[in-house]
């Protein structure tokens, strides 16, 4: 068991203190061999009489006060946590299961405390829906540079609002934001204007063709509903197939698409539609995309299909940040393939119940290979 004779402030530096015996602890260290290594140690309550603090001693083994476990231990397990899940790690060093992940938790709040923001330019916004317990009504909206991949800011809820300490950040890092991937939803699209006037925002081709696959599911369901029981089953559960590109489907995909746009018009229509949306994100020239999107905006319109009709407002409103996909070729598909990657992140954990332990997880997953074990 060590003896220390002299004591100093841990939070001074001053000898001018009186040291008093609270007990005798034990601190685990790296196990030699299959042998487990612990320190006996006895501990001491420090009370500075220059500052007037009155606390633990400071050990240099340990990265606090209250740690059970040595500074190497710590990093043998950080550097072990890539390859080994929280449990087996606890197994293998017979630690608790929390002692574990709250060494992985200091270590990432450490590493994301101060995330750099001054060289960034174009960024992506994009929400993802993480489960009740989580976020503002299970929703976190998520920030990416477009260019590195790296997290830079995640906010709970999916509103505008929840992005307000990223802008903060942005104001003290002086950073020049010139472009930013977004959805179409109203709430982002606001945010951004205001509070990112100069920036030029951009829907990317991936968000639009979604939005006009649920324009088409609605037609369906609605169609489906107007329907006698018997005769649902033409229509019914064909809707992963409507959304698929139609040159990706399978031969008998393709004639049940065809006879079910056949038996219904409105269904049909909207269909042809669709594809023919897509068919315009392969010109290049940008005139003709925007001769075509408004050729496309009048065919909605007289097709008479509210749906269709709704589609091409939404495409009119938000013409200008279309049309900067051709200009810029910047796309968020980057964002929808890290939310698939956070979804693969819930899985593997089996969900999250510690809120901030998630969001470090998450700032730390460009970092991660989805075939490892979390």
């Amino acid at each position: 068991m060590s003896k220390k004779k002299t004591f100093n402030c841990s939070k001074c530096n001053s000898a001018d203190v009186t040291a008093t015996a609270t007990g005798i602890r034990f601190i685990k260290s790296l196990p030699v061999g299959t042998k487990k290594t612990l320190f006996c140690v006895q501990m001491h309550r420090v009370r500075c009489h220059d500052c007037d603090s009155y606390l633990m001693e400071k050990l240099s083994f340990i990265s606090s006060s209250k740690s059970r476990i040595t500074k190497v231990l710590e990093r043998h397990i950080i550097e072990l946590r890539a390859h080994m899940c929280i449990q087996s790690l606890a197994k293998y060093f017979k630690l608790n299961w929390h002692t574990v992940k709250a060494v992985e938790k200091t270590y990432l709040s450490k590493k994301y405390s101060k995330v750099p923001l001054k060289h960034i330019s174009s960024i992506g916004i994009d929400e993802i829906h993480m489960g009740k317990r989580i976020g503002d009504k299970g929703y976190l909206t998520i920030v990416r540079d477009l260019k590195s991949g790296a997290t830079l800011f995640v906010g709970k809820g999916k509103k505008g609002e929840c992005l307000d300490g990223f802008m903060k950040k942005l104001k003290s890092s002086k950073a020049n934001i010139e472009f930013v991937a977004v959805d179409l939803a109203p709430s982002f699209t606001a945010w951004i204007k205001a509070n990112l006037p100069h920036s030029i925002i951009v829907y990317d081709h991936f968000h639009v063709i979604k939005l006009m696959n649920e324009r088409l599911n609605k037609v369906r369901r609605r169609i489906s509903r107007e329907l006698e029981d018997e005769d649902r089953g033409e229509i019914k559960g064909l809707r992963w197939k409507f959304n698929r590109n139609n040159e990706d489907l399978e031969e008998t995909a393709q004639a049940e698409i065809k006879q079910c746009c056949s038996l219904f018009s409105e269904l049909g229509i909207t269909y042809a539609l669709k594809e023919a949306l897509r068919r315009i994100y392969r010109i290049k020239d940008l005139v003709f995309v925007e001769n075509a999107l408004q050729y496309w905006c009048e065919k909605a319109d007289c097709s008479e299909v509210p749906e269709l009709i709704s589609m091409a407002k939404t495409i009119r409103k938000h013409a200008t940040g279309i049309l900067a996909f051709w200009k810029t070729k910047i796309t968020s598909a980057i964002m929808e393939g890290f939310n698939n990657k956070i979804g693969w992140l819930t899985r593997q954990a089996y969900g999250y119940r510690d809120e901030e332990y998630l969001i470090l997880k998450i700032f730390d997953l460009p970092n991660l290979k989805t075939r490892q074990i979390l």
